[in-house]
């Protein structure tokens, strides 16, 4: 399989099983739910990735150091051919494989090849601070292993802190001059989508916390 279609297999079927699962036990399609069933797989997707990105970063240093010779002016030409690499099964789920994202990435921010950066720190902390949390979140709307205003809390606690380190993130992007030298396509492709994503996404799941706690009832998901 190719890479592209080893991510978007993933993300399919892992959003796809949770509104299954949340329908069988509760008979409803509810919005919400799957709104929080994209986000927070995608999320734990990436939060594996970004486990990745500390396991492997003298690894991405020293790709990226070839990477903007290699690919000088043509970042996206980069990121197309590691999307379209042939992987094996084993492959899958080897964390070198996953570090070409980010010494991919750091064709359009150098941070990422930059253990001393802030999105660097920002990328790790969030790999291991909200992946089990997120899958909580998640299937805690279903089958309810928390009371809900305690997952509400929980849920609310993890998604501002995915939110404000996005904004800071973007922020510092822009003042210090990352996106110079880019054109506004890649940068809509693979700076504003990709962190477009983590602003609504979390906040939609903070509302949806927000009334977790306000009702202490799974209303918000029935």
């Amino acid at each position: 399989m190719r890479i592209y279609q080893v991510v978007v297999l993933a993300v399919v079927l892992g959003t796809l099983l949770p509104v299954w699962l949340h329908h069988e036990v509760h008979g409803v399609w509810n919005v919400h739910q799957m709104g929080l069933a994209f986000f927070l797989w995608l999320n734990t997707i990436i939060a594996l990735w970004e486990i990745c990105l500390w396991l492997r970063i003298d690894r991405i240093e020293a790709d990226y150091a070839r990477f903007v010779t290699q690919y000088a002016g043509r970042p996206l030409d980069r990121v197309i051919d590691f999307f379209n690499k042939k992987i094996t099964l084993g492959q899958i789920v080897a964390p070198t494989t996953w570090s070409e994202i980010w010494s991919s990435y750091a064709l359009f921010d150098p941070s990422y090849a930059d253990r001393k950066s802030f999105g660097f720190w920002i990328d790790v902390g969030n790999g291991f601070s909200t992946s089990l949390v997120s899958l909580l979140y998640l299937y805690g709307a279903t089958y309810e292993v928390l009371p809900a205003r305690v997952l509400g809390i929980v849920g609310l606690l993890a998604c501002y802190q995915m939110l404000y380190g996005t904004v800071i993130y973007f922020s510092s992007f822009v003042a210090n001059g990352r996106h110079r030298g880019h054109t506004a396509g890649n940068l809509a492709i693979f700076v504003g989508l990709s962190n477009g994503i983590w602003i609504v996404f979390p906040g939609w799941a903070m509302w949806a916390a927000y009334q977790l706690i306000e009702s202490n009832t799974y209303d918000v998901f029935r």
